[in-house]
């Protein structure tokens, strides 16, 4: 990027989240060049207020809209009737109304190209005459610190209407707007073509390696006969294995929670105690031992509820909220309720259970039950089954699994570093043009795609 100290000269700005703009740049309220507009949810309980012909944008729609990576919306989940739109405080915005989110996805922004109404988590910007759309759109994708900084609650956050109403943007002239945006949407689609062929990679390593768990767990390694299982998920097996109730080779605990009333219970603590939010570590199947649990409890509050102590080597699995991740103790530990664990006997080891569970994404995602917080309930584990191979061909597969997934995990690492970069670049380049550091009348050829 080129430096516009040789093109233009610049003042002090009084946006917060900007040091300085061109000279000849305004600084102004977002809503006196743009008239604020905000939504409503009519009457759920009123069915003669749904199922019309009125797009009604929600949090759903903005979530699907930023998945999709359009800066556009034209369809909704949802459609409200003139009647529900008449009874409710909302009212339709035109095709070409800015969205941005204010609560729950706080800052999300988009482009309606339809007229639309929506809820109350959102306020709508209907850009007048000195003011482009696209640009604005650009600006609310540069201030995700500002909104950071705005944002007040602690269970549930939100920008409230008086931040929104004093909310600051820059402001060139509109010719000059039209320059950015037409830069940016070049840029960006460029960005964005690269990301895609780095997601694709990705995604056929990630297939690559998963093959490689489930095809060692269930065939083992060189050619062998197969045969049915008879079971679901694992299809054709070895015909030299076993096919075995993991109950049978692995003895299954559960865990607890000490009383939280009992202050007793959470003092000196000094017992490794495994909840859900260490599975964040192990999102993705790339981590496999447990040393270090974020929670402990005392031997007090264990002896005094569900919860004992698993030897090191336990393989645990969560099976509530984060259902179907998996790990290795690393130590001894108790559990919360959350988790079935298995500690391994003579015949299996916990490294090849480790990868069996690893291969079972899709029989987890038929097991689990509940619409709010879904759970695979414990007759259901309890009814597991495993392929068992030999003990030393178990250990033969495990050291083949690592070796090979190695290399896709270093390839896997690669591109997420290269995607990062990328995206870092996508944020940099969009602030960059919005606050009048790049000349883009001038500026060619900021980033080259590939032929």
């Amino acid at each position: 990027m080129s430096d516009l100290s040789a093109y233009r000269d610049y003042r002090e700005s009084s946006i917060p989240w900007i040091a300085t703009i061109p000279a000849h740049w305004e600084d102004v309220r977002a809503r006196f060049v743009a008239r604020l507009e905000t939504g409503h949810t009519p009457d759920r309980d009123e069915s003669s207020y749904w199922d019309g012909d009125i797009p009604w944008f929600s949090l759903s729609d903005m979530s699907r809209v930023r998945e999709s990576g359009s800066r556009y919306v034209s369809e909704t989940n949802e459609y409200i009737t003139k009647k529900g739109l008449n009874n409710a405080s909302t009212r339709l915005v035109p095709s070409g109304t800015v969205i941005l989110s204010r609560t729950a996805t706080i800052g999300f922004t988009c482009i309606l190209k339809v007229e639309a109404a929506t809820d109350q988590s959102m306020v709508n910007w209907v850009c007048g005459d000195e003011l482009i759309p696209e640009f604005l759109y650009y600006v609310f994708e540069s201030m995700g610190e500002e909104f950071d900084r705005l944002a007040e609650g602690s269970t549930h956050k939100s920008i409230y209407m008086p931040d929104v109403r004093s909310i600051k943007i820059p402001l060139p002239p509109v010719e000059e707007q039209s320059k950015i945006v037409k830069f940016l949407n070049n840029q960006l689609d460029i960005i964005s073509t690269l990301l895609n062929k780095f997601d694709k990679i990705r995604e056929a390593a990630e297939r690559k390696k998963n093959s490689i768990v489930s095809g060692a767990v269930t065939h083992g390694l060189g050619n062998s006969n197969t045969t049915d299982s008879g079971v679901g998920w694992i299809g054709q097996v070895n015909s030299d294995w076993d096919v075995i109730s993991t109950k049978f080779v692995a003895q299954l605990e559960s865990g607890h929670t000490p009383d939280r009333s009992k202050d007793e219970y959470w003092e000196n603590t000094n017992i490794p105690w495994l909840t859900t939010s260490d599975i964040k570590k192990f999102r993705g199947n790339k981590k496999r031992y447990l040393h270090e649990t974020e929670n402990q409890i005392s031997e007090l509050g264990m002896e005094n509820s569900g919860a004992h102590l698993l030897p090191e080597g336990t393989v645990f699995l969560s099976r509530t909220a984060s259902v179907g991740f998996s790990g290795i103790m690393g130590k001894p530990m108790a559990t919360s309720q959350d988790f079935a664990n298995w500690v391994c006997g003579d015949e299996i080891i916990p490294e090849y259970l480790l990868y069996v569970f690893r291969s079972m994404e899709q029989e987890f995602e038929r097991l689990m039950q509940g619409s709010t917080h879904q759970t695979i309930y414990m007759p259901d584990i309890k009814s597991f089954k495993t392929p068992l191979p030999p003990v030393e061909e178990q250990r033969e597969i495990v050291e083949h699994v690592e070796t090979e997934t190695e290399r896709l995990w270093e390839l896997i690492d690669r591109v997420d570093e290269t995607i990062d970069l990328l995206e870092e670049k996508r944020q940099a380049l969009i602030t960059a043009a919005v606050t009048g550091q790049i000349d883009v009348s001038e500026e060619k050829g900021v980033i080259q795609g590939d032929d």
